[in-house]
């Protein structure tokens, strides 16, 4: 690149520049995006502070992911090539660089988000306080809603149960009563002032007083049974009283948690959806931007016009391939379908492999005379004594 012209320099100067600038607004926007996820969720969106800790980690990831866009940018960059080396984007050229194009709007798409919703950061915290306040409210009345079933039901219980407690002991009351009238009615006659005019305590007056005794008696036992029972239905109310009273701290309970929902409704994902529904174009016109820098490079080293660094990069390819003793396109043959193959030659291989086969052929012939000159000296020891037996194997 030193020996190239200056308008070598200024076309990758530019594209690396851009590279460069997609790291810089990938470290911008993951920070942002981590920030919002990490961030703590303690209060509304308009009366939230920065956390110095979250701001500290945010900065680091972002930094991380950065340097991963920046890794896949530079290979998709570097691995699109130079084009037909004219202005002019062939259909051929776009083929050949649609899986670079779809992941570079992939990335375009990641970075932009967070941009956005940093940009329209205002406009959103204003309608995300809206937001979270209703939804409080929401669930306040749930919650109170709730708690009123339950307070409205425990009163109807021991409204109910005091009802028929009070009747009960109206029932015994009167019952009491009417004996002691009954009985006051038996002494008159007994002294003969009732309207008879007769006094004496008869047969038909013990009678009388016998049934008012009984009657007397099953009222004391039955007031006795009801007081066991209102034992009972005393001690139901004051759990029901208790029940009441802790209500009320039910419900701070869950007025507390409703509280830290709402809160926590105030992620990524709902800024995102907030910023399209009033940003307008505005979303948008960063998305676009964004894949513009992000696929400009590609698109760019399409239109590039060949010049002295692409031919002394070429010659420099060519001249490392041939020190290799690799011959490119040497040989032309036609396919079946009558479509034109062309075949490297690799002259270091073929000079290689015919080197290993001459040492192959070597060993070969040598072994071959070693085995016949121990076969010669072998059959001249047997044809001249009696040794020839240590060669023969016993049965």
């Amino acid at each position: 690149m030193r020996r190239c012209p200056v308008s070598d320099w200024v076309k990758y100067q530019g594209i690396g520049g851009i590279v460069l600038a997609t790291t810089l607004l990938a470290f911008v926007s993951a920070s942002y995006a981590f920030y919002t996820v990490f961030s703590p969720k303690t209060d509304t969106a308009l009366a939230v502070g920065l956390d110095l800790t979250t701001y500290i980690i945010s900065g680091v990831a972002g930094a991380i992911w950065a340097l991963v866009i920046f890794n896949i940018d530079r290979f998709i960059v570097s691995s699109t090539g130079k084009g037909d080396g004219t202005e002019k984007i062939s259909w051929n050229e776009l083929q050949q660089s649609a899986p670079r194009l779809v992941m570079a709007i992939i990335i375009g798409v990641c970075i932009s988000a967070p941009l956005e919703i940093r940009i329209l950061k205002p406009e959103i915290d204003a309608q995300l306080e809206l937001e979270q306040n209703e939804y409080l409210a929401e669930l306040n009345q749930h919650s109170e809603g709730l708690i009123a079933e339950r307070k409205t039901e425990l009163i109807d219980k021991m409204d109910k149960t005091q009802a028929g407690l009070k009747e009960r002991r109206d029932y015994f009351e009167a019952r009491r009563v009417e004996i002691g009238k009954q009985r006051r009615l038996l002494e008159l006659e007994a002294e003969g002032k009732t309207s008879k005019g007769v006094a004496g305590r008869g047969p038909a007056w013990r009678d009388k007083k016998e049934t008012l005794d009984k009657m007397e008696t099953e009222l004391q036992t039955d007031r006795s049974s009801h007081e066991e029972k209102a034992a009972i239905f005393a001690a139901d109310i004051d759990g029901w009283e208790d029940e009441l009273s802790a209500l009320a701290a039910e419900l701070a309970t869950a007025k507390e948690s409703n509280r830290r929902q709402a809160r926590h409704l105030d992620g990524l994902m709902k800024r995102i959806h907030i910023s399209h529904e009033i940003g307008g174009v505005v979303p948008w016109a960063i998305l676009l931007l964004l894949l513009a820098v992000e696929t400009g490079p590609i698109f760019f080293k399409m239109m590039l016009v060949s010049g002295t660094y692409d031919y002394m990069l070429e010659n420099s390819k060519r001249v490392s391939t041939a020190r290799m003793g690799i011959e490119l396109e040497s040989q032309v043959f036609l396919s079946e379908t009558g479509e034109e193959l062309r075949i490297n030659t690799f002259h270091e291989v073929d000079a290689v492999l015919d080197e290993e086969r001459r040492r192959l052929a070597s060993e070969a012939k040598l072994s071959a005379a070693v085995h016949k000159r121990f076969q010669d000296d072998i059959e001249a020891e047997v044809a001249d004594g009696d040794d020839y037996k240590k060669y023969i194997k016993p049965s």
